[in-house]
């Protein structure tokens, strides 16, 4: 079991309506804007420090989100400090043709490694699931890998399920199952 989770496995959560979010206000001195103009530079500085499983660039910026800087103010999320520094993103996107529709996506969720363990990541989650909400998504899915319990727990906890379409599905999540809290 615990070599599913070491080796990182991806895998894919859905929330078959987005009816019924959770909402969560922000701790007092932090706050929660959307994307400004040259904010790729610290996307990626976010990322270089939290992810330690994926090379991150401004070439993954790119090709993860494009350059269209409309669509990345209406859906691309900062949370910042009381200081103004930004220390998490997450976006609320959308894949034209997920299973034959379209479907809005959680994407690239990030928060910087001193400030996990806060309940920060709910509001900025929270965030970017209403506004696919706001922007007429009725669904979403996000991809994840094995090794983020922490993730997995709070995902769960917005309502994504396991998506399962194959025995090697199952079996990854029946692996991956016990580590997660009970809800």
């Amino acid at each position: 079991m615990e070599d599913i989770i070491a080796r990182n496995l991806s895998v894919r959560m859905f929330r078959p309506t987005l009816e019924g979010l959770p909402v969560y206000p922000l701790p007092t001195g932090f706050a929660l804007r959307t994307y400004r103009p040259d904010d790729e530079a610290a996307w990626v500085a976010i990322h270089l420090e939290a992810d330690r499983w994926n090379r991150v660039t401004l070439e993954t910026f790119r090709k993860e989100f494009g350059t269209d800087q409309v669509l990345l103010m209406a859906r691309q999320f900062y949370l910042c400090d009381a200081a103004g520094q930004v220390i998490g993103t997450a976006t609320g996107w959308y894949d034209e043709d997920y299973c034959g529709a379209v479907w809005g996506r959680i994407h690239w969720v990030a928060l910087l490694p001193a400030y996990h363990g806060r309940g920060l990541a709910k509001p900025l989650l929270a965030a970017a699931c209403w506004r696919m909400k706001e922007l007429g998504h009725d669904k979403a899915y996000l991809v994840t890998s094995t090794a983020r319990i922490p993730a997995l727990n709070l995902y769960r906890r917005f309502g994504f399920e396991p998506e399962i379409r194959s025995a090697e599905d199952e079996q990854i999540w029946a692996a991956v199952w016990p580590y997660l809290k009970q809800l």
